[in-house]
């Protein structure tokens, strides 16, 4: 288990936040732009028809009243003027054969007179115009055109002004959402801050947000909150342990005055009476020691105050070393599947009572001739398997409660919180112990939660 590290600026919440901001921002001024040009650009375009259009009705009145030779008279006059906008005017009169009659057009475009066509084309010199054609007369064809430079020109004078003021708007919103997502990111790692002090087990600073606000709030409480659970932490492990303390010195005195009576005996009298006494009064100091044990891994789950790195292949073997000789006291044969070089992060006294729990609890059960089998893999994985009776279904759902046993054998005695006491350091240490599926006896594994749905488990053995 391993503490928790600050999130990167680029990990942020609020870092996301601005990119987001930005891009919308960005988003928002590209479709602005374009609708804007689409907009300019049809309204230069409906201005150059209106141009035309009325150039063409006054072409259409002098033709109908001065004739075709008024008409080229006309044209001549105009070709040569430009309008106040900067559109030079462009004309061509032609039979419906082709034949050019007059006008400062070279060639007819592709512009069908007969259906009144209109568009922007470019003609054959290389000018680029707004023309429409239209019929005159059965035998006379009218095209009118006027050029657009300047308009285009003012459409990329604008289309570059609102350009510059967008990069300018986009910039200004990511300094300043860049600068609002620092400050936030400030004063919510401050509240962090708490946190992580507190689940290191140091004392959690104070808040020092003097902002009226939601942030300023959530930061006042959460280190009250903080405060106030880290002293109920502390006083109930005070209290634990002057409760231990003040129970177990009168019962290790009892225990003294009880090996003095012994002594006193008289030698006709048995003294197995008093040594029954003796092992009532260590049982329930153990008893006792356990309890505490559990409440005390329970209550830290989370806290990495304490935990070191630990070879748990070195810590494990060093364990089966020990219990390789009492299993073959007891008959047993024991075996070891450990893999090099595992480590965690945790506390080594409560691992080694970890796995010597579960170690004791299957020597306990399995009779003489059976097999107990530890196993550590990577992960870590660790599991305890034998072939004894293993767990009655009806308790199987319970065995990891207090007080909770199975029938211990002849000669055997059990308070039922050895379990208690693993699945409480396992919790510990993030870890997670189950009673797992076995064809004959019990079958005990550890790992992380997350593997617990990894698929197959690894060191398990059949």
């Amino acid at each position: 288990m391993a503490s928790s590290p600050i999130i990167p600026a680029s990990r942020s919440i609020f870092t996301a936040i601005t990119r987001r901001a930005t891009l919308f921002a960005l988003g928002a001024l590209a479709l602005l732009f374009a609708v804007t040009g689409w907009q300019s650009w049809s309204a230069m375009e409906r201005s150059l028809l209106a141009t035309v259009d009325t150039d063409i009705a006054g072409l259409v009145d002098i033709y109908a009243s001065g004739g075709e030779g008024e008409l080229l008279a006309r044209l001549e006059d105009r070709s040569s003027v430009v309008s106040l906008e900067g559109r030079q005017a462009r004309y061509m009169l032609v039979r419906p054969d082709g034949t050019p009659l007059g006008g400062n057009v070279k060639a007819w475009p592709t512009l069908g007179a007969g259906l009144s066509e209109s568009g922007f084309l470019t003609l054959a010199d290389g000018t680029e115009v707004f023309a429409r054609a239209t019929r005159l007369s059965p035998d006379l064809d009218l095209l009118v055109a006027r050029t657009y430079e300047r308009d285009r020109a003012a459409l990329v004078r604008m289309a570059l002004l609102f350009g510059g003021t967008a990069l300018l708007i986009v910039l200004a919103t990511w300094l300043l959402g860049r600068r609002a997502a620092g400050h936030l990111r400030q004063r919510i790692g401050a509240i962090s801050a708490a946190f992580r002090d507190a689940e290191a087990g140091r004392e959690p600073a104070g808040a020092d947000d003097l902002h009226d606000d939601e942030i300023g709030e959530l930061a006042t409480y959460s280190t009250r909150a903080i405060g106030r659970s880290a002293n109920l932490a502390r006083t109930h492990r005070h209290m634990s342990d002057h409760i231990a303390h003040e129970i177990r010195t009168p019962l290790t005195h009892l225990d003294g005055r009880l090996i003095n009576a012994m002594r006193e005996l008289p030698p006709e009298c048995d003294p197995a009476v008093i040594e029954q006494c003796r092992r009532d009064i260590r049982g329930v100091v153990t008893m006792l020691d356990s309890l505490l044990d559990i409440a005390s891994s329970e209550a830290r789950v989370g806290d990495l105050a304490g935990l070191t790195e630990v070879d748990l292949s070195s810590l494990a073997s060093d364990l089966a070393e020990l219990y390789s000789g009492s299993a073959e006291e007891e008959g047993v044969t024991f075996r070891t599947f450990i893999e090099p070089g595992v480590t965690m992060m945790g506390e080594p006294m409560q691992l080694t009572r970890l796995i010597s729990n579960l170690l004791d609890n299957a020597l306990k059960y399995v009779p003489r001739g059976g097999q107990v089998t530890l196993s550590v893999a990577k992960g870590p994985v660790i599991a305890v398997q034998d072939d004894g009776p293993g767990v009655e279904p009806s308790l199987r759902p319970l065995v990891f409660d207090r007080f909770r046993a199975g029938q211990a054998p002849s000669g055997k005695t059990s308070h039922g919180l050895g379990l208690a006491l693993a699945r409480a350091i396992a919790l510990r240490h993030g870890l997670r112990i189950a009673l797992v599926d076995s064809k004959v006896g019990a079958h005990f594994m550890i790992k992380p939660h997350a593997l617990w749905d990894a698929g197959p488990n690894p060191g398990e053995t059949k």
